[in-house]
């Protein structure tokens, strides 16, 4: 028992005796043979081999009922760990808990047993159900799945226990029973928000039975998000104690530094840690990946090396000819689905073998047969030789669409104080590099939202309901062409119908047919956003390949450890994008391997999340001072503002929202500034999908190309008032790339810190933006065919920013002369927002910059980094926290860059709409050495 494992959403069956036959089985082979020739070993820069782990059994609490334990043995599992046996006890003592414990160690099972237990107690009632458990995951995937895990796994217990998923996909006829008959209502922080807050007194038998409120994933909970899911939480105890009821919290996190500290911020609720996981795990290779140098050359005439994208898509394609299950990682909806046309078409020649192989069996090519130490490439050994996009370039298919570049994820720089403190930027990624983030990395703020009109819910109103961050919000359970093709599976024939995308923006029952097919094992290769990196059930995989860093180690652990089959080893590789931080880490793999993960960044009492959060608690319950401890110390202050701008009006009994509206209605939590965009076939009316409001101006503007499925399209109109885009199928030879204007003001300078004569800053800042023209590019090699002018509003953001300035003696001292300022300035801005993710949970797509050589508030040079989101994330604020080791690593990053003036690798942004010029390399080295030279 002692190397016993079982998977991660606790639908445990027996494990299956390891295919040792198999030549690809043990992970350091499967890297010898990816690593087979000269071009290919010197790409690995670091290997890092984490030992197996032997686990260590408890048992469950006396208290724990006989037919859980029963219902437990019969899933396989005939002792818990002893981590969750600890997280059960506390529980059943009415303790918070936060188990954060590594992907795979049954924390799903810590949660479930007491709260089955319980439920089982409370069917006992003379109504059936004396408790309650309330689970909330951050995309319906996840809840949906975790349904059917606890549905599988409570089946011995008959009608006693009955989860039911409530969300914008249930059906209307399901939801009064699911308010009435439920005892485990699984949701997210959307429908919780929307649906069951603002419709409380129809739930009052549901919440003043609630026990326990299961958390899962918390730590996608970060930046504003986060912070409104906080609030969310905080109304959901206020109603709860309306009823009497106070629920105890249950929450499940990746490995993360001071995880109760977190959690605490999120709940408003001291929990118990648990963070030693005595689960077993086997042996995982862990590869850092830098793809070479191409012939190529970039702006500036900057070397460029191969993109992640294409070296990821060339792995996948090896990997699946050996017969590896695999899921390559990307953080863009557009590199998933290039990832998958590459490997499709380089593998539409190898036959496949006939039917899917079984969930639970390894899925073997006849190349790779046993004892073939040659079966890793067989006739592919050729498509090697090709390049990147091989028979993509002509039908533009391959890096069609542009890409997320709203004022949320800034990077502007200005020559000189002509500038008047505004510049011009490219909107999105330099699409050339097959990097580039469309319609926003999945975890930034493009997410595909399902609509639910709410009834009686929602009072008529628009429920979404979407996933973390603007991840994906796929949906599993029902529906779907069962037996029907699987949704992106090549159609070339061989082996390219067992490669798929996974991507926000699909509808949901092609989600439910990729999820399924993954399941039973019918596809072997998939490329995939964040969306897999969640709890959803993918045991089985061999491999994970992920396609640059993820933006926290969090992330890049919990994508790590999806693979890996019980009992067995498993591979992983984080291949390096062409950026300074992915560079700084290949090379530093102590940033990665000897450091701890880092703490979740939330604010809850951002007044611009907290104000209409304290609108819907007023709609649900009237305020009274009693509540400001809950909500926090600005309380009182936002009550006052709001009552001036008539949103509350004050009674004796307290606050009231008094309006007509839903007060639910005045924030999006997702943050993504609207109604989402649908994107509509103009010819047939067809839905593809759909685009977030703040994504909108730069991804589907008129005349963007845009890429659904394998298919190019271009847009044909965007109406910003019916919230649609009307597109055409068409495959011209070009990308677009959306530029904009950026301005930044000072409002409020609330912390200072001198550096010397230099002055270290923090505090509010107004961000305008407004797009005003896009690129045409032609693939591949990126060669600018024209600019089309665009007529679309600004945008204002007020928002929190860090930013330092220097002063003439300092320029002087480190020999920076006015020819060369504002390539310094502009150079060291640019790597210090691609090095910033090192130190904050954030993506280099939450947060902003401007550097200009005179800025009008500050009458100094000056660098400003600044958060993407309303009112602020919490980035900014621990950037200035964090400087001087922030700001070390960024001289750092650039000192030790190869290159002689600079590269995508230290100091060129993929989203510089200055043509990453001026840029000056050893002027922004020596300018953060005099600035260091006095840090506290």
């Amino acid at each position: 028992m002692a190397n016993e494992q079982h998977t991660r959403s606790a639908r445990v069956r027996p494990r299956a005796e390891p295919d040792r036959s198999a030549p690809h089985g043990d992970p350091r082979d499967v890297l010898a043979r990816l690593t087979r020739g000269t071009d290919r070993a010197g790409r690995v820069t670091h290997t890092e081999h984490l030992p197996p782990r032997n686990g260590r059994h408890a048992q469950w609490p006396d208290r724990i009922r006989p037919e859980v334990i029963a219902a437990v043995r019969r899933a396989g599992i005939d002792r818990p760990w002893e981590h969750q046996a600890r997280a059960a006890a506390h529980a059943l003592d009415g303790d918070s808990v936060i188990i954060a414990t590594g992907t795979a160690s049954g924390k799903s099972l810590s949660y479930l047993t007491p709260v089955l237990s319980t439920l089982l107690d409370g069917a006992e009632a003379p109504n059936g159900r004396g408790t309650t458990a309330l689970y909330l995951a951050p995309t319906k995937a996840l809840a949906a799945d975790q349904r059917r895990a606890v549905t599988d796994l409570a089946a011995p217990l008959g009608t006693a226990v009955r989860p039911a998923v409530f969300d914008g996909d249930t059906p209307f006829e399901e939801r009064e029973w699911v308010r009435q008959y439920a005892n485990y209502v699984l949701t997210n922080p959307d429908m919780l928000h929307r649906g069951l807050l603002p419709g409380h007194t129809r739930w009052s038998s549901f919440l003043r039975a609630l026990r326990y409120v299961v958390i899962d994933e918390c730590h996608t909970y970060r930046g504003v998000f986060g912070s409104h899911v906080a609030q969310v939480l905080r109304r959901l105890r206020r109603v709860c104690a309306r009823y009497g009821a106070e629920p105890v919290f249950l929450l499940a996190s990746a490995t993360a530094a001071s995880p109760g500290d977190g959690a605490a911020r999120l709940t408003g609720v001291r929990p118990v840690e648990i963070t030693e996981d005595t689960s077993p795990r086997g042996e995982t290779v862990f590869a850092l990946w830098e793809p070479p140098l191409t012939e190529y050359e970039g702006e500036r005439g900057a070397p460029v090396r191969r993109t992640a994208t294409a070296e990821s898509a060339e792995l996948l394609t090896d990997l699946a000819a050996q017969g590896v299950r695999t899921v390559a990682f990307v953080r863009s909806r557009r590199g998933a689905e290039l990832i998958s046309l590459i490997a499709q078409d380089r593998l539409a020649a190898v036959p496949a073998p006939r039917g899917p192989a079984p969930a639970t069996a390894r899925a073997r090519h006849p190349a790779a047969a046993p004892g073939d130490g040659d079966g890793d490439i067989h006739g592919l050994q050729e498509l090697r030789e090709v390049p990147d996009l091989r028979g993509l370039q002509e039908a533009g298919a391959a890096a069609v669409g542009s890409s997320t570049g709203d004022a949320s994820s800034g990077d502007a720089s200005s020559g000189g104080a002509s500038s008047g403190g505004a510049s011009v930027r490219d909107a999105s990624v330099r699409d050339a590099s097959l990097d580039a983030s469309v319609e926003g990395a999945d975890t930034g703020g493009a997410s595909a939202r399902d609509a639910s009109v709410g009834g009686a819910d929602t009072g008529g109103a628009s429920a979404r309901d979407a996933s973390v961050g603007g991840a994906d919000t796929g949906v599993v359970s029902g529906g779907g062409v069962a037996g029907g093709p699987v949704p992106g599976a090549g159609r070339r024939g061989g082996l390219s119908s067992r490669i798929a995308a996974y991507r926000g923006g699909y509808l949901p029952e092609e989600r439910r047919a990729l999820e399924r097919a993954l399941h039973t094992g019918e596809l072997l290769g998939l490329a995939a956003t964040n969306a897999l990196e969640l709890g959803i059930d993918i045991s089985g995989l061999d491999a994970v390949l992920i396609t640059g860093y993820p933006g926290t180690r969090a992330s890049l652990w919990q994508q790590a450890g999806r693979a890996g089959r019980a009992g067995q080893g498993a591979l992983a590789i984080m291949i390096a994008r062409d950026e300074p931080l992915d560079t700084y880490l290949v090379h530093h793999p102590e940033s990665i391997f000897a450091t701890p993960v880092e703490s979740t960044v939330l604010d809850p009492h951002n007044p611009y999340v907290l104000a209409p959060h304290l609108c819907a608690a007023a709609a649900e319950i009237p305020l009274t001072e009693a509540d400001f401890p809950l909500f926090g110390p600005e309380t009182g202050q936002l009550l006052r503002k709001l009552e001036e701008r008539k949103l509350l009006r004050r009674r004796s009994s307290g606050w009231h929202w008094t309006r007509k509206e839903r007060a639910a209605d005045l924030t999006d939590i997702r943050g993504s500034g609207g109604r989402p965009v649908q994107v509509v076939e103009e010819g047939t009316g067809r839905l593809l999908g759909t685009v977030d409001a703040a994504a909108a101006h730069t991804t589907v503007h008129e005349g963007a190309v845009h890429l659904h499925q394998g298919r190019t399209y271009v847009v044909r109109s965007l109406d910003l008032e019916d919230s649609a885009a009307l597109v055409e199928e068409a495959s011209p030879p070009w990308t677009t790339m959306a530029r904009d204007t950026t301005s930044l003001a000072v409002l409020e300078t609330e912390a200072e810190v001198p550096w010397g004569d230099a002055r270290l800053c923090f505090g509010s800042v107004e961000v305008t933006n407004q797009v005003v023209s896009y690129l045409r590019r032609r693939v591949i090699t990126g060669e600018v065919l024209g600019e089309s002018k665009l007529d679309l509003p600004p945008r204002t953001l007020r928002t929190r920013a860090v930013w330092w300035t220097v002063t003439e003696d300092q320029l002087d001292a480190a020999r920076i002369t006015p020819e060369i300022l504002a390539g310094s300035l502009h150079a060291a801005e640019h790597a210090a927002i691609g090095i910033l993710p090192l130190f904050a949970t954030c993506d280099r797509w939450d947060i902003g910059g401007v550097s200009i050589a005179l800025h009008p508030d500050t009458l100094l040079p000056t660098v400003f980094v600044y958060d993407g989101q309303p009112g602020g994330a919490g980035f900014a604020e621990r950037a200035f926290h964090t400087a001087r080791a922030w700001l070390t690593a960024t001289r750092d990053a650039i000192a030790s860059c190869e290159c002689e003036a600079g590269c995508p690798s230290c100091i060129q942004s993929p989203k510089c709409g200055n043509a990453n010029d001026p840029l000056h390399k050893r002027g922004a080295v020596r300018l953060l050495t005099e600035l260091l030279r006095s840090a506290v």
